[in-house]
């Protein structure tokens, strides 16, 4: 028994010198040239656990787990230049972040972020000094650069353009502010429908009736100015709002486009989307439209913006309609 209690008496004290050691070397400060260590200092005069690496002239501090002078575990670093400072943080990997950020600030105001997952950029973001945003997510080459995935681009009008990668080439591009073509936004059971092209005597101004759905009035009907010459669809001023007064469902964009007429007048317009509208047995989702904001701007167009919702739509001057096809 006696033997037991002296073992562990012995046991003890060893742990406990044992652990004041470790503690006065982990309050260790070393200074070699203009390199200053802080820390756990192995008998190589490196760190080896928690410490400090830092440059005299304060241009870089690392702080966190090291491993025979490998940073090795959680850690941080921070590098400053004359034009950016650089923040590294996560769990780091022989002196290279595996899980954690990048994060560089620029003295002009920019900022490019950088998040890493199993030693591999996952997604990226840069922020220019003015507000303008663009962001990435996929697989990316070491440089940064985006090989497979998305990027968006979110400019300071709050308009959104994304472009889609593969093998670091764009093989596609979406703007939130126009019409693509989706058969799953196209519901109704015929693969075509022939509309007819209104035109009011002694006026050779072309109109197409849709059917655009509020809650007071599911049935709500409005003309716009068929416009081959138009890149856009639009809605009068006051068509607009009397739709809105009728609980149209729609999403406001946030965006203000300037638009040119056939004046040469520059007009702006907001952007929206319509939740749903109709077109002869057509119920088409999710139409990016544009509004007229002046007061005396009532005409509403029909021009390309509506018709590249569509697979196809032939107009035929003969039979005076157009022909929209699912």
């Amino acid at each position: 028994m006696k033997k037991i209690i002296l073992s562990s008496l012995f046991l003890v004290l060893f742990n406990f010198i044992i652990a004041q050691d470790i503690d006065k070397r982990c309050k260790e400060e070393s200074t070699i040239g203009n390199v200053k260590l802080v820390g756990c200092i192995d008998v190589e005069g490196k760190l080896h656990g928690y410490g400090t690496y830092a440059l005299t002239d304060g241009s870089l501090i690392i702080k966190g787990m090291w491993r025979r002078g490998k940073l090795n575990g959680e850690g941080v670093k921070t590098i400053l230049a004359d034009s950016q400072t650089q923040n590294y943080k996560g769990i780091f990997k022989n002196d290279i972040l595996f899980d954690g950020e990048i994060e560089i600030v620029f003295k002009r105001g920019d900022l490019r972020l950088q998040k890493f997952v199993d030693g591999k950029i996952n997604s990226t973001k840069y922020t220019w000094s003015d507000g303008a945003i663009k962001e990435t997510s996929g697989t990316h080459y070491k440089s940064g650069d985006l090989k497979n995935g998305i990027e968006k681009t979110i400019n300071i009008d709050n308009s959104i353009m994304s472009s889609f990668y593969e093998n670091g080439e764009i093989i596609d591009q979406r703007k939130n502010t126009s019409n693509y073509y989706n058969n799953e936004e196209i519901l109704g059971d015929s693969e075509s429908i022939s509309i007819p092209l209104e035109i009011e005597e002694g006026d050779n101004t072309m109109y197409v009736s849709l059917n655009i759905p509020t809650k007071k009035d599911s049935n709500y009907s409005a003309r716009f100015i068929y416009d081959t010459g138009a890149e856009v669809f639009s809605l009068g001023y006051r068509l607009f709002n009397d739709l809105k007064e009728n609980g149209l469902d729609y999403i406001d964009l946030n965006v203000s486009i300037t638009t040119i007429g056939v004046s040469g007048v520059p007009s702006q317009n907001n952007a929206i989307i319509i939740k749903e509208l109709k077109i002869g047995s057509y119920t088409v989702k999710n139409v990016v439209a544009l509004v007229e904001t002046l007061e005396t701007a009532n005409s509403s167009l029909l021009g390309m913006g509506f018709l590249n919702k569509f697979k196809e739509v032939k107009w035929s001057l003969i039979a005076k309609e157009l022909v929209f096809y699912k």
